[in-house]
């Protein structure tokens, strides 16, 4: 789904897993909001970057309601012939070929095919791959033969919202296998021109610029003064075009930075820092747990990512800043106190499952296709 770059790097992940489990099989990495019309794609990113963006209050009261039993229940209706509709090329081309199993890490084509199990007419195991820490009940798929979520709490809420303990299973976000990968750091370090000497501290933007970024880059950058060459700063404006040119131009500064746009080499990103500084969305945290790597959470939607930073940081691997001198605050105190670092080095280690998007294909995806026969 293009609604989240989340959700899609989730899909490429177990993708990747699937091919290296199923070498002959043909594996599709679709995004359903192709299949539906252009306006309502416009429509569908457009909406939700508002809300994200300057209407938070609104999408914090929206995901509140929309998750309490009583108006869930009355909405629920209305929202599957809704997405049946809309969704309805997508329906035509999972019925041209039927998938021998379907494997979502969205909630729009999860509820889509949920409909289409009850109906009938999808006739492959489904599985939903939650790809927040905390299952919204949008995600809620009763007839899908597995529903896979990051944490135990997470099961025990959809347990308690009755779906089948059986289809419930805890495997953790899946995250591409190049975030644990062994990695050379001198050489990535020669290759992106980092010192050695300095804190490397990535700090990204997210899919799309959202929350207060560049602020915080300029706090970060102005530390220079009071930490005098003890950081440089890795800068990922993801879509935002003019971010990355203003960024640009501020880079001949005195504080080291490198500035890039929409990348493909976060993982290597990743296994050059110290520390990420970021927005609290479910992917972004996972793959750098995965990497072992401690988190500035600078910005939290309202609903979904504010249970990512909590979980984050009520396991000692991130820390929540609320404003960009907040996260300069932060970042020069683990600066100055490398014990606390490396502490928060240790726990997000604790809390990584890099492997997630492995075993989600091996024991769930797999063993559902063999007794499918």
């Amino acid at each position: 789904m293009t609604a989240g770059a989340g959700h899609r790097r989730a899909a490429e992940a177990l993708a990747e897993a699937a091919r290296a489990r199923f070498p002959d099989a043909d594996v599709h990495c679709v995004d359903a909001l192709d299949y539906t019309p252009r306006w309502f794609r416009a429509f569908y990113a457009g909406t939700y970057l508002l809300m994200v963006r300057r209407l938070s209050w609104v999408w914090r009261v929206g995901y509140a309601l929309l998750d309490r039993a009583p108006v869930y229940h009355l909405v629920q209706p209305l929202r599957r012939r809704w997405n049946l509709w809309i969704s309805r090329r997508f329906v035509a081309w999972l019925r041209q070929a039927p998938p021998d199993a379907v494997v979502v890490t969205h909630f729009l084509p999860a509820d889509v095919c949920n409909s289409l199990k009850a109906a009938g007419r999808l006739r492959g195991p489904l599985v939903v791959v939650v790809t927040d820490l905390y299952p919204h009940r949008f995600w809620t798929s009763p007839h899908a033969e597995a529903t896979v979520v990051a944490t135990p709490a997470g099961e025990r809420v959809l347990a308690a919202r009755g779906l089948a303990r059986e289809r419930l299973v805890t495997l953790g976000i899946p995250i591409a296998r190049a975030f644990s990968a062994p990695a050379d750091r001198e050489a990535l370090q020669r290759r992106f021109a980092l010192s050695p000497q300095r804190l490397t501290v990535l700090v990204t933007s997210g899919g799309t610029t959202v929350g207060h970024f560049e602020r915080v880059v300029a706090a970060l950058a102005a530390l220079e003064t009071t930490l005098p060459q003890r950081l440089q700063l890795l800068i990922v404006c993801g879509d935002d075009a003019r971010a990355r040119r203003r960024l640009s131009m501020r880079a001949a500064g005195a504080m080291p930075m490198r500035v890039f746009g929409f990348v493909d080499e976060m993982p290597e990103l990743m296994a050059a820092s110290d520390l990420v500084v970021a927005k609290a969305g479910g992917l972004t945290v996972s793959e750098a747990l995965g990497r072992g790597l401690p988190l500035v959470l600078y910005h939290v939607i309202p609903g979904q990512e504010r249970l990512n930073a909590e979980h984050v940081n009520g396991h000692g691997a991130g820390l929540i800043a609320r404003h960009a001198v907040d996260v300069a605050r932060l970042v020069r105190r683990l600066a100055e106190h490398p014990e606390e670092l490396a502490a928060m080095r240790q726990a997000a280690q604790a809390l990584s499952r890099p492997g997630a998007a492995h075993s989600i294909v091996a024991e769930v995806v797999a063993p559902l296709l063999m007794r499918r026969g």
